[in-house]
């Protein structure tokens, strides 16, 4: 009896056993685990039909005969609202240009100061040897502060 317990233990420990339930139980539990089979997710398929693995491939346009080509008759002049509408976008696009100028150029003048004050405290710096240097920040000056708001005001 040693010997045939022995494997039911071994057979409890590996599959679900159904203590106490009714034959009919069982049954349909056994259906059930053996018609179900979870599907990899499909990050992990290498092909998915939900998934488009390439772009559509235009196709040249055939033009046929019977179509007549693009003439005077069948061009139409813009309305005057869209041609307003052009006008509009045309000057916001001119003052935006206008006002990227300013700035590109604030930002050239405040370069061309930090490179002359720079010019002229490198002639009164003292020389400091290799291996003691030290790396200290640059104060800014107050007028920079100011060049800054004016920039912000352009923006």
């Amino acid at each position: 009896m040693s010997v045939e317990a022995e494997p039911e233990q071994e057979f409890d420990q590996v599959y679900t056993v159904f203590d106490g339930s009714s034959p009919e139980d069982v049954s349909h539990a056994r259906q059930l685990w053996s018609s179900l089979s979870l599907l990899p997710p499909l990050e992990s398929r290498l092909v998915s039909a939900d998934i488009r693995q390439r772009l559509p491939v235009s196709r040249p346009q055939r033009r046929s005969s019977t179509a007549a080509p693009p003439g005077p008759s069948t061009y139409f002049a813009p309305s005057v609202a869209a041609l307003r509408q052009r006008q509009e976008e045309r000057r916001r696009y001119v003052a935006m240009a206008d006002q990227r100028r300013e700035i590109l150029a604030l930002l050239r003048r405040q370069r061309e100061r930090r490179l002359q004050k720079e010019l002229l405290s490198a002639a009164s710096k003292p020389k400091v040897k290799l291996g003691r240097e030290k790396l200290s920040k640059p104060q800014e000056p107050p007028d920079c502060e100011m060049d800054e708001e004016l920039v912000q005001q352009l923006q």
